[in-house]
């Protein structure tokens, strides 16, 4: 009985020996066949768009005159009459005041100030009459810039009700306040608060 283990190397050689004759074979009896060149169906025809820009002529300047023009003076008898052609207003100047913003004024943290705002005026928030037949109620809060002199400059929501025209009133409401300046090292800063306006209806 022939030992197959023994045998393998010859079986492996035979084996390549074999498939390399087979391949000769075939690509020595299998006709060769040319592939055929292809052909376009259809005649592809380049297109090209050409952009034509038309500008219009551009009005030059007319030249400098040569000579400048040279003021001429007046008759003296006109003089006079001209000046009092221009009727005398009675309009008031009223500029209007600017407040200093940025690095000029401080904006100091509330829990860090010396000396705490107090409030002088408060403003009750009027109910907006459509809300009011709505039913509508709510609750805004606000944050108010407090200046150096106590009015307040600069309103801003934290917290809106919902609903425009309350948070509107509320806003109203809020610029109406008035308080004692806050101090910081002895000198009035701006200091930003917050407040809560409830819009609750009765009866």
């Amino acid at each position: 009985m022939k030992d197959h283990k023994k045998m393998q190397g010859v079986y492996l050689r035979v084996g390549m020996f074999s498939s390399l004759v087979i391949f000769a074979m075939l690509f020595s009896f299998v006709p060769y066949h040319e592939p055929k060149a292809y052909e376009l169906n259809e005649d592809i025809i380049g297109l090209s768009d050409t952009i034509f820009t038309i500008l219009d002529p551009i009005d030059e300047p007319p030249p400098p005159q040569d000579h400048p023009k040279v003021a001429v003076q007046a008759d003296p008898q006109y003089a006079d009459s001209a000046a009092t052609t221009i009727p005398s207003s009675d309009l008031i100047e009223n500029p209007i005041n600017v407040r200093p913003k940025g690095p000029d004024i401080e904006i100091v943290a509330y829990y860090r100030l010396e000396v705490k705002p107090q409030l002088v005026r408060s403003a009750k928030p009027v109910y907006p009459d459509l809300a009011r037949r709505a039913g509508i109620e709510g609750l805004t809060a606000v944050k108010m810039l407090i200046d150096i002199d106590g009015s307040v400059i600069e309103v801003e929501i934290i917290k809106s009700s919902g609903n425009t025209l309350l948070d509107q009133a509320a806003v109203t409401a809020a610029r109406q306040h008035r308080f004692t300046p806050a101090r910081q090292r002895d000198r009035p800063v701006r200091v930003w608060i917050s407040r809560q306006f409830a819009f609750r209806l009765t009866g």
